[in-house]
């Protein structure tokens, strides 16, 4: 085995044997006269260390995992990373799986088991997984299909086709590899609590802005600038939610920034400044439906001597958003980015009384 294996697979491996060792002396009781009791995929425990890659074809396309010597990436992403321990969870699936029962041979019928190719029909929930070593071979290959959670067990079973055999089986374990980018790449973008940010700026393309802050971090809710006269905050909380927008940030797909255009025109910008003197700069776009961002550390300013221990963290903070973000551009959720592109308007209103 490769040092590149060795070194990113070393975790996965570990929690594979425990587990199909255990499976192996231990099989799962069910309720089927017929369990056949015998792994999907004897071989595989041994050929785990030389696996190179994981593809999981499906109607939106591919998604092409790889090993490279810093870790699993996402191919069709420009090799962005991904998150290992989802390759860990499928490849211990895949190892412990049991065949529990054959099902149809004829093919008019894997559309009952959600087992029709995705080249052979557009709206098929099937899901092609392939595992492939350093020399291209196949280590394993099936289609996945429907889950059944009536198995008897305490994680259910799916239906499956193996390569090149017509006989459909149901198996053990509930496997559903993922068909969709957020299913396997590593989501988090920032997680600073609202407590460590002071204030937020956000300036709209047509050159409206709007700016929440704290005095303190246990300042209940954010105050917001510049009010218009005889108006009223909706409600006291209503800007609170400008200073989550970095707590537990996740997006949904990336791309690499080059060619990328955050035009004047079309982009908001989103300046948070934290209590210990870091700035996240944020700029959003709207794309149809999608909201593109690319983000910017800026860490605290410290004189020369200086040995702030916050303000020392929160450099490594700006620095390790920066090496994460650099260079991409990612996809968010509406709700995840709500907070910035609201209003003036959005916050206030004339009070009920006609007054102040």
């Amino acid at each position: 085995m490769n040092t590149k294996n060795f070194s990113a697979l070393v975790g996965v491996t570990a929690v594979a044997v425990v587990i199909a060792g255990w499976v192996i002396v231990s099989r799962p009781a069910t309720e089927s006269s017929d369990f056949d009791g015998t792994l999907v995929f004897p071989g595989l425990l041994e050929s785990i260390d030389d696996l190179d890659t994981v593809v999981v074809r499906h109607k939106e396309g591919l998604s092409t995992l790889k090993l490279t010597e810093t870790g699993w990436v996402f191919v069709e992403r420009d090799n962005y990373p991904v998150q290992s321990d989802k390759i860990g969870e499928l490849l211990v699936k895949l190892t412990r799986m049991e065949k529990v029962e054959p099902k149809t041979k004829l093919a008019e019928k894997y559309d009952r088991l959600d087992l029709v190719d995705p080249e052979d029909k557009e709206d098929t929930r099937a899901k092609e997984v392939v595992l492939k070593n350093t020399s291209g071979d196949d280590i394993a290959r099936l289609m996945v299909g429907k889950r059944k959670f009536t198995l008897g067990t305490t994680e259910g079973g799916t239906y499956v086709l193996l390569a090149d055999d017509p006989q459909a089986w149901l198996v053990t374990g509930e496997l559903n590899p993922g068909a969709r980018p957020r299913d396997w790449l590593v989501r988090e973008i920032s997680n600073i609590k609202n407590d460590d940010i002071q204030r937020v700026s956000v300036v709209h393309p047509d050159g409206e802005s709007l700016a929440v802050n704290k005095d303190t971090p246990e300042q209940a809710n954010y105050t917001i600038e510049n009010v218009p006269a005889g108006m009223e905050l909706k409600r006291d909380s209503i800007a609170d939610d400008m200073g989550r927008v970095l707590s537990n940030l996740l997006h949904d797909d990336v791309k690499k920034a080059d060619g990328f255009v955050f035009p004047s025109d079309k982009t908001i910008r989103a300046k948070f400044e934290g209590f210990a003197g870091f700035t996240v700069l944020v700029e959003l776009i709207e794309d149809g439906d999608e909201n593109w961002l690319r983000f910017q550390g800026v860490p605290p300013e410290q004189t020369a001597g200086e040995t702030d221990e916050d303000a020392s963290n929160w450099t490594q903070v700006m620095a390790e958003l920066n090496t994460a973000t650099e260079g991409w551009v990612y996809q968010l959720p509406g709700y995840e980015v709500a907070a910035i592109k609201k209003r003036m308007a959005d916050m206030v209103k004339e009070p009920e009384d006609g007054g102040v």
